[in-house]
């Protein structure tokens, strides 16, 4: 996959961003990242707050085929995805909490939000969402449930290196691929 990267200093929601491209028929690729979202959310509306340019805060979007969207397992491969890539680029190994947090310790280190758009029966777009708890100092996390990677390592952590290894992990998952559509004209050629 090939990825096209957005930067933002401050948004509302890199969600919100990245869901008005799709709607507006962006490729899959896209990712729109913020150093800091003033209404970022999780799942069930929750917030999501990290002081500006600690954490990893990003938004991707991919058109994989329907089925593959409605799958219960989808958040929770997308999740081990990412907790793969965490454990690759720092050594600390995140555990998946059902369904979409990373928890180190018991603590919640990443939240991902998975967010689709359906027209009739073809998915219109699926957006993945992760806000990853990167360089928040012990004493500026938001609750007492949270943690971040400075927190449990001691060690300022690449923001840069985390956002490669993510991609390049999401990239490798099969469901998030663009679906290929058999061709109905008598031939047997495939077309994306």
């Amino acid at each position: 996959m090939e990825w096209r990267i957005e930067r933002y200093e401050t948004v509302g929601s890199t969600m919100e961003i990245a869901a008005g491209h799709a709607v507006r028929g962006a490729p899959a690729g896209l990712v729109v990242i913020a150093e800091e979202q003033t209404t970022g959310r999780g799942r069930l509306g929750r917030v999501w707050l990290a002081p500006p340019g600690t954490s990893l805060l990003l938004t991707a979007l991919f058109r994989p085929s329907l089925e593959a969207a409605r799958s219960s397992e989808l958040s929770r491969l997308i999740a081990q995805r990412a907790g793969d890539a965490i454990a690759e680029v720092t050594g600390v190994r995140a555990r998946i909490k059902d369904p979409n947090d990373l928890l180190i310790d018991g603590k919640k280190i990443a939240g991902i939000l998975c967010q689709t758009s359906i027209r009739g029966d073809q998915l219109d777009y699926l957006l993945v969402g992760i806000g990853l708890n990167v360089n928040i100092p012990p004493d500026q996390l938001p609750f007492p449930t949270a943690t971040s990677l400075l927190a449990v390592t001691g060690i300022v952590h690449d923001r840069e290196l985390l956002l490669s290894a993510i991609l390049a992990r999401l990239a490798d998952l099969p469901e998030l691929a663009n679906p290929v559509r058999e061709s109905h004209r008598g031939d047997s050629q495939q077309r994306p």
